[in-house]
């Protein structure tokens, strides 16, 4: 049987002719699709086209609308700023938690710090009791104002006694202890119990009141890097506060001759006046009772020192 030329060719063209729809339809949507995308593509030059179209949100920074890139290029970083921004969103949280447990601390423990003084005749009477800088290392000194030399001292107990320091009272037997919880009042406390081996002494308001006491920590506890604040009186400015660290603990110093093995040293800022106040660390416990100061020169160093309060728990229990 002879085959039919004719017959193939036409099968061939019919073949062909689909394959060549097929191929302009393909160029066709492909070219459809290209140009849609370049429209979409300058419309992202028209923020407010953009979020027209797309139902975007428009992007907001401190409550202002970004609705042109000269906006955001004239800003330079915002971007970067929001990103920032809310990365970090707890930190300016962490910092005000942290303000107000200082501001907690501080007006837990101020009520119960007291000045206290006496005149400076009886002070003169007493110079051999005044600290020397042998070397920078002292006793911190009462602060002398006028007719009268002013120290720091703490409530230790609701009756009325007081913990302050030797250099604070010297050899007077009754001084002035002025209180600032509420309206400021005054009154004489009686010396009852003085312990030269750690320079500190108890003292008793004449008074039948009830006053703010303080809680005493544990010093035992104390390490490098604890937060602490020192409270007093210094150069006659009632009431104030310094905050640092603890430098060091357990330092072992000699100061006139009396050796203490293991004092508190801070950075927090001691001037005259400060003796007798109290340390206090970040719960609002009185760890420590400030008392010598390293000042070559007389010049302020940062360096102070209390002694621990467990050292002297045991003259206080036998004395309140």
């Amino acid at each position: 049987m002879k085959k039919n030329r004719n017959f193939k060719i036409n099968n061939m063209i019919w073949v062909t002719a689909v394959i060549a729809i097929l191929v302009i339809g393909a160029v066709w949507t492909n070219a459809d699709f290209m140009l849609n995308r370049s429209v979409g593509g300058n419309q992202n030059l028209n923020p407010a086209l953009l979020n027209q179209n797309t139902g975007a949100s428009p992007m907001i920074n401190n409550g202002a609308l970004m609705n042109s890139p000269n906006s955001m290029n004239g800003t330079g970083n915002q971007m970067q700023s929001m990103t920032s921004s809310g990365n970090s969103s707890s930190a300016p949280i962490t910092a005000l938690m942290v303000q107000e447990g200082i501001s907690h601390v501080v007006s837990m423990i101020k009520p119960s710090v007291v000045g206290v003084s006496r005149p400076r005749a009886s002070q003169q009477s007493n110079a051999a009791q005044t600290p020397a800088y042998n070397g920078g290392l002292s006793y911190i000194p009462s602060f002398k104002s006028g007719s009268r030399s002013e120290g720091s001292g703490v409530i230790i107990d609701p009756r009325g006694y007081i913990l302050t320091t030797f250099q604070t009272v010297g050899t007077d037997t009754v001084v002035n202890v002025k209180l600032f919880s509420g309206k400021e009042q005054s009154y004489q406390a009686d010396v009852i119990a003085v312990d030269k081996a750690t320079d500190l002494v108890v003292l008793k308001l004449r008074s039948q009141g009830v006053f703010p006491a303080v809680v005493l920590g544990n010093s035992n506890l104390v390490e490098v890097g604890d937060i602490v604040f020192a409270i007093g009186s210094p150069f006659g400015f009632s009431q104030t506060v310094t905050m640092g660290i603890v430098s060091s603990h357990n330092r072992n110093l000699s100061i006139n001759g009396v050796r203490y093995p293991d004092m508190i040293q801070t950075d927090a800022a001691i001037n005259q006046g400060n003796d007798g106040g109290p340390l206090v660390n970040i719960k609002g416990e009185v760890i420590g009772i400030n008392m010598a100061t390293f000042m070559p020169d007389n010049q302020y160093a940062g360096i102070g020192f209390a002694i621990p309060i467990n050292d002297i728990v045991n003259f206080i229990n036998s004395n309140i």
